[in-house]
């Protein structure tokens, strides 16, 4: 029971009123197609109660319009909203809430230095994606391809993926290799690591064994992994037991991707309103509600020309990256260590590269990781660490105050020379030794404030850290100002 009056649903829903299921699995439902399907859209704006009907949902009007209406309506008293709503936002609540778990959980990281790091790029997102974009990314610790590309193929795919090649059959070597896998990623980032998840630039289903994959995770962890796939109303009885297998085994929310009006027609037709209560069904297809435009990155930065009302607007950020850690592809046994950034011509699926490697066996891994985050997850500023704001923070001084603004961070400084402070963390002029020395130089300050600052700065994600290009690429030159010092 949730507040005494509403029911906690993505947990064991056995002891909830079956009118309580009903009213949310079919708002739910109801909402799911009045995203995806432009034709149900028009039919309720003609006559809202017969479009109901002719989807077979129990529900009034009344019971779906404060979901389509303006944000204040849904946040007004709660006597004047109808129970069935109520119980509805009670369950978005609760998977906003689970979210927001998942964040808070990737801290408790084994690795300390893996737990600054990552709490340094979710800083880091929020100022650069903006606060609303930057809660929506878990940062999970770790994803799995189990595949070679993928066989769906959209033009909006935000990872780029490549065309489907081949998959990683669930043999003796390979279970015993996956077993491995997931025993050193265990035992390097702890707890956490259950909330990893077994797809990227793939789909879960395109590989045949991917059930196999999944139990053996759970087996291993104690938890089974979140499934999004685009393929799910194409073998409609494979999904079925699947669906099965997640809730038997503790899954809270899995995703359908929907591609096509057709594909939600069918899934609608092969599974019942509960059947799909913690089944997110997300509407990509061309016709779906403006509010669900897609991200400017990948595969879609290709488009954007041809199909800009279909992508989010140029200046919001893009991203659909999820993962500050590791992700692996078992195919060719490669893993890199990544997190999300704002898409772009440098970085155009929305991710950070911070470095690369493969293995063959589990102590090879482990190596790997622990190399990955000897090299890459500092938790201090070093002295000759070059010191720059990131290239989205815009700095001012006025009023006697150093003012740094980007998307969705700002701060303040009103000591020292703040004129020649602005222009040093702006051009990347000097280290961090060099930069306190020269402002007890040159204003006073103590060479120990000035480091503990700079370090209050780094612990922000304020600093930039973003990685070099490699050697074959020219690192990046501003018109006027010096490229950025290797670090």
């Amino acid at each position: 029971m949730r507040d005494g009056e509403f029911y906690s649903l993505l947990g064991d829903t056995s002891g909830v009123p079956y009118d309580y299921i009903r009213d949310v699995a079919w708002t739910k439902r109801t909402l799911e197609r009045w995203l995806v399907d432009k034709a149900f859209r028009d039919r309720f704006a003609e006559d809202a109660a017969e479009a109901l009907r002719s989807i077979g949902s129990p529900l009034t009007p009344e019971q779906v319009r404060p979901f389509l209406g303006d944000k204040e309506e849904m946040d007004g008293d709660d006597r004047e909203i109808l129970l069935s709503a109520r119980r509805y936002r009670a369950f978005l609540m609760e998977k906003l809430d689970h979210r927001a778990e998942l964040r808070a959980h990737g801290q408790t990281t084994t690795d300390r230095r893996m737990a600054a790091w990552r709490a340094r790029q979710m800083k880091r997102c929020n100022g650069e994606l903006g606060a609303s974009r930057s809660q929506a990314i878990v940062h999970a610790p770790a994803a799995f391809e189990l595949s070679k590309g993928c066989t769906v193929g959209c033009w909006f795919c935000g990872v780029a993926a490549p065309k489907f090649d081949h998959t990683w059959p669930y043999t003796d070597e390979h279970a015993a290799l996956w077993r491995e896998t997931l025993r050193v990623m265990d035992a390097t980032i702890g707890e956490p690591m259950r909330d990893a998840f077994l797809y990227w630039a793939t789909d879960p289903l395109d590989n045949p064994d991917y059930e196999h994959f999944l139990t053996a995770f759970h087996e291993a962890l104690g938890q089974c992994p979140q499934t999004t796939t685009a393929i799910g109303h194409k073998d409609v009885e494979r999904t079925r037991r699947l669906l099965e297998l997640a809730r038997g085994r503790g899954s809270k929310v899995d995703r359908f991707s929907i591609i096509a009006v057709s594909a939600l027609h069918r899934i609608e037709e092969a599974f019942t309103a509960e059947e799909l209560l913690h089944v997110e069904c997300i509407p990509q297809n061309k016709g779906a509600a403006k509010s669900f435009r897609k991200s400017n990155a990948g595969r879609a930065r290709k488009f954007a020309h041809k199909r800009s009302d279909e992508l989010v607007p140029e200046d919001a950020s893009s991203t659909i990256a999820c993962v500050s850690g590791f992700l692996f592809n078992m195919v060719d046994r490669s893993v890199q260590l990544i997190t999300p950034c704002d898409a772009s011509d440098r970085w155009p699926l929305g991710y950070w590269v911070l470095d690369k490697g493969t293995f063959d066996t589990g102590a090879e891994l482990s190596e790997l990781i622990e190399t990955m985050i000897a090299k890459n997850m500092r938790t201090r500023l070093r002295l000759q660490d070059p010191v720059r704001l990131r290239p989205d923070v815009k700095v001012t001084v006025a009023d006697g105050e150093l003012r740094a603004v980007s998307r969705g961070q700002h701060l303040t400084l009103g000591q020292g020379d703040l004129d020649d402070l602005a222009e040093c963390l702006t051009r990347g002029m000097a280290s961090a030794e060099e930069l306190a020395v020269r402002r007890e130089k040159r204003a006073g300050v103590p060479l120990t404030q000035t480091l503990a600052w700079l370090n209050s700065l780094f612990d922000e994600g304020l600093l930039d850290e973003e990685p070099e290009p490699p050697a074959s690429e020219p690192a990046p030159v501003a018109l006027g100002m010096p490229a950025r010092a290797a670090s």
